[in-house]
């Protein structure tokens, strides 16, 4: 979590981003920038060219949106937000357009695939199912379980309250578990 006085100085940081300053931007990016990249990193299953985009495109969209930017939560949530929802668009963007007959290959069981195969379905299974939620669901999830955000720091980033959190979490579980399949979601709780 990040100090009182760290958050009023990414404020003003992204304070003075918003009225054009690039020198603010490039500061607020460089404080930023690690915790980003660790969030997409983490996304993109370790595969680090992917999350240096994800990163890159997440940073632009900070410096456009900074003018429509209002105080309330915290920067580096609203930052963790941009990466989770560049991720997703990557996600989607990248996801296969058509579909092969199982016929057409042979398809070993999955205790033959290498385990980094079957991570990166998984997290592909996952991602699939987590793009359907609301998006303040998959903000929750996202900030809850892939930056290890406590629910009063979700509630400050999301600019709601604890409760409200848990509850944003209780449906999303509720619904991955009725759209991932049995065996990854037993695997997931």
């Amino acid at each position: 979590m990040l100090s009182a006085n760290h958050n009023t100085e990414l404020t003003a940081l992204m304070a003075a981003t918003a009225t054009g300053s690039q020198q603010a931007f490039h500061t607020l990016a460089r404080q930023l920038g690690p915790r980003m990249h660790a969030l997409a990193a983490r996304l993109a299953g370790g595969q680090a060219a992917y999350a240096e985009d994800i990163v890159q495109e997440a940073l632009i969209k900070l410096w456009q949106q900074a003018p429509s930017w209002q105080p309330g939560g915290s920067v580096a949530g609203y930052a963790s937000r941009l990466v989770y929802t560049t991720a997703m668009d990557h996600h989607r963007r990248t996801r296969p357009t058509t579909s092969l007959d199982a016929s057409m290959m042979d398809i070993p069981e999955p205790e033959t695939i290498t385990g980094g195969l079957v991570q990166k379905q998984t997290r592909s299974l996952l991602l699939g199912a987590m793009a359907k939620l609301p998006q303040r669901q998959q903000q929750a999830v996202a900030l809850a379980y892939f930056h290890e955000y406590r629910a009063q720091d979700i509630a400050t980033s999301l600019g709601t309250t604890e409760k409200a959190v848990e509850s944003l979490l209780v449906r999303a579980r509720k619904t991955l578990a009725t759209l991932l399949p049995a065996n990854l979601n037993a695997a997931t709780h």
